[in-house]
């Protein structure tokens, strides 16, 4: 493919109700011109990764890229895939278009190590760190695209995949409108609480919605999860780049070269919050490299805490917490003690909470009630004089034929919820 020749893709996939959209073209690049990439590989210089990688280039992290596949062999990847299982089927073979175009694109973002020494072709944000590939969904012009999958539940079938099979970090350029998410009883929201309790690291796209009145994405919009937005090289918000509460970070997403699936010497260029999502999968590769013993939870307070280019107020919906900073998350990381406290499943809606409702530190052999002991035991008075309430009323006479008694009662007050935009108790 010469340097002139360009064609023009949509690339994602779909599962049920789960999708993500991401606009590219690829271009040729002879080994001679290979350095080319590298310069157009702005995210490098922006990110200032040549300085974090002399801390940490994410060596010994595993890194489970659940996406459309990753094709063997790329020459920016040698040595760094392990194929996974592949639940999401379909005629398509490996090699030929809908076959891994959007996942090798994604791991090269993630993990390449570039060629010829190293010196161009894709450099990723973890040039050492290893990838797994857990094929879940089908890149948008496979010839079955859209159809059902091998498997009923590939992308929580993939996270558990993943977790019992040695992943520290997960990364999913994938999302979309689901109908039963949000509630804590999806397959998926299941899957992330067993990852998170195995301190795997969930990375996710925000998606790529905002034109299209911002639908919450899922995976990116369950609790426990770092979900990633996307800006462009001058640090603004990018146009498609869906805007809610539950935006974590951000990170580089327009115009970026990664890797063809179908030769060495083509690449792609596109945008999206997928891209960012692989950034920021890197940089916590880095970290958990640099690391072992952080916590999910630390993670996402280091990349949020560290961020740079924070909006006023601290937080925006468009970008979250800022923009990554992988040297100073690095810097950040290296004083810190691993934390034993595990998001535990609650109830409600999604909060501003980590994981699966807030957590808590008690020290064991400390007198007097914690804070979750008062709760149970403040739910137990109201529960009783709810009681007692419902058998005054019984014993009450019965009224009149259609008389309406109205009584009014007073109800206790609930504290304040946290505002989950703020991220207060994270």
């Amino acid at each position: 493919m010469t340097a002139d020749s360009r064609r023009t893709r949509t690339l994602g996939g779909l599962v049920g109700a789960l999708a993500c959209v991401i606009a590219s073209a690829t271009f040729g690049a002879s080994p001679a011109a290979a350095d080319a990439i590298r310069t157009a590989e702005w995210p490098l210089g922006y990110l200032d990764l040549p300085a974090a990688q002399q801390i940490s280039t994410g060596s010994g992290v595993t890194v489970a890229l659940l996406d459309t596949g990753v094709v063997q062999g790329r020459a920016d990847l040698t040595g760094q895939v392990t194929a996974g299982p592949d639940y999401a089927g379909g005629i398509e073979k490996q090699g030929e278009s809908g076959w891994g175009e959007h996942g090798t694109c994604m791991a090269s973002i993630i993990a390449g190590h570039g060629r010829n020494g190293g010196v161009d072709g894709m450099l990723g944000a973890a040039p050492a760190a290893h990838i797994l590939s857990v094929r879940v969904i089908r890149d948008d012009d496979a010839p079955d695209f859209g159809q059902a999958t091998s498997d009923a539940t590939p992308i929580s079938d993939g996270i558990k995949y993943a977790v019992d099979h040695g992943a520290q970090v997960i990364s999913m350029s994938l999302g979309g409108e689901e109908s039963d998410a949000g509630d804590d009883s999806s397959a998926e929201s299941d899957a992330i609480r067993y990852a998170l309790a195995h301190n795997v690291v969930v990375v996710a796209a925000a998606g790529n919605g905002a034109t299209q009145g911002n639908p919450i994405s899922y995976p990116g919009g369950e609790r426990g999860v770092i979900t990633v937005a996307a800006v462009d090289d001058n640090g603004n918000h990018a146009n498609f780049s869906t805007t809610g509460w539950d935006v974590s970070v951000a990170a580089p997403g327009v115009n970026l070269p990664c890797d063809a699936f179908d030769a060495d010497d083509a690449y792609m260029e596109g945008s999206g919050t997928s891209q960012a999502t692989a950034y920021v999968s890197g940089v916590v590769a880095l970290l958990k490299a640099e690391n072992p013993a952080l916590t999910p939870e630390q993670i996402r307070t280091l990349l949020e805490t560290t961020a740079n280019a924070k909006p006023g107020g601290g937080r925006d919906d468009r970008i979250g917490f800022g923009i990554v900073n992988p040297v100073g998350a690095l810097q950040a990381a290296k004083s810190m003690s691993g934390l034993q406290t595990v998001p535990k499943a609650g109830a409600g809606v999604a909060s501003g909470h980590f994981g699966y409702g807030p957590t808590e530190k008690v020290t064991l052999g400390s007198s007097g009630l914690s804070g979750r002991a008062r709760a149970e035991i403040g739910g137990a008075v109201l529960l009783a004089i709810a009681l007692v309430v419902a058998m005054l009323l019984l014993r009450r006479p019965k009224p009149p034929l259609f008389e309406v008694d109205i009584v009014e009662f007073a109800q206790p007050q609930a504290p304040p919820m946290p505002d989950p935009r703020l991220g207060s108790d994270e």
